[in-house]
């Protein structure tokens, strides 16, 4: 791999937690507090933001970043760093772990963009209670990232399976849908081994079409029901009902970060190098993101994290970058 040449990775991840990354408002319908949404499909998503906000918190905390100082001076690298950004180190060599991979802004003339560029997060396989126990719902473009949606072709009202598990099956229901077993495709009884997910999710998988898949995937996420408590009393307090919804638990996602060198960059006129003196390359750029994203199955990302949401395993995280 060419250190100085940018390197696109495709992560994939499964909800440990219901996900809940909230819309920024309140609305009458179905909930009161919705979830972001793809708008040409209607379908929920993780924005980059929402990945690289808690990826910058996590890795400042493994590297000691987080709030620290440096003589008198205090730094902040995890957040914002203050009103102006004053409070970013922004430092250039050794590099900061923080600043540098997710960028820091310190007023004109000394900001940088981060070298690691995240991506959303998509759907890529959606849990759904059946007859047949769980399966886990795909579509031609949820897997159109992959490269595989000129192989994996559905149906317009009916399912594929892509397993030898539940082929057996010639009806099955994903909530309140039933829908028949369409005729073979060819060969598409196994998904291929690039796509780095559990083996028992593999082994339950239907194809639908996607204009059945945004159906059942908004009709079967999860709606909760809160009360704020009055402190005094320790009853509801009154008028303080609302409804959210959430991304299930079991719910697949696959989204991409491309890393770049720091090589061609610089902080006022200073190159930047890494600690044993060598450039800021791909690998150690990726290496401290990683850092970051192996603590989202633990701290978690998104909204409602005291209600017992938010919890995301990334799934093909190598042991150790945690």
């Amino acid at each position: 791999m060419n250190e100085n040449m940018p390197e696109s990775i495709k992560y994939y991840a499964i909800a440990l937690d219901p996900i809940h990354v909230g819309s920024g408002g309140s609305r009458l319908g179905r909930v009161d507090l919705p979830i972001i949404r793809e708008p040409g499909t209607n379908l929920p998503k993780i924005p980059g933001t929402s990945l690289s906000g808690p990826a910058r918190a996590y890795t400042a905390m493994v590297t000691n970043k987080y709030i620290w100082k440096d003589g008198n001076k205090e730094y902040c690298c995890s957040g914002r760093g203050g009103e102006g950004g004053e409070k970013h180190c922004g430092i250039p060599s050794p590099a900061c772990p923080v600043c540098i991979p997710y960028g820091f802004s310190k007023g004109t003339g000394f900001s940088m963009q981060g070298l690691a560029q995240f991506f959303d997060a998509h759907i890529l396989f959606f849990p759904v209670a059946s007859m047949g126990g769980p399966v886990w719902v795909t579509s031609p473009m949820a897997l159109e990232g992959l490269g595989l949606q000129q192989e994996f072709k559905a149906p317009e009202d009916a399912f594929y399976p892509l397993s030898d598990q539940i082929r057996d099956k010639q009806k099955l229901n994903f909530g309140w849908l039933m829908l028949n077993k369409a005729n073979e495709q060819g060969d598409t009884s196994k998904l291929p081994d690039k796509i780095q997910i559990p083996d028992n999710i593999k082994q339950r998988s239907i194809l639908v079409s996607d204009k059945l898949f945004s159906h059942i995937v908004n009709s079967n996420l999860e709606v909760r029901t809160s009360v704020s408590i009055d402190p005094q009393t320790g009853t509801a307090e009154e008028g303080a009902l609302f409804t959210y919804e959430a991304i299930p638990r079991g719910t697949v996602f696959r989204f991409d970060i491309v890393y770049s060198s720091g090589k061609t960059f610089r902080i006022s006129g200073k190159e930047l190098k890494t600690e044993d003196g060598g450039d800021v390359g791909v690998t150690w750029v990726k290496n401290q993101v990683e850092k970051g994203l192996g603590l989202f199955e633990t701290l978690g990302i998104g909204g409602m994290g005291t209600r017992g949401m938010g919890k995301l395993k990334i799934l093909n995280l190598k042991k150790g970058d945690c």
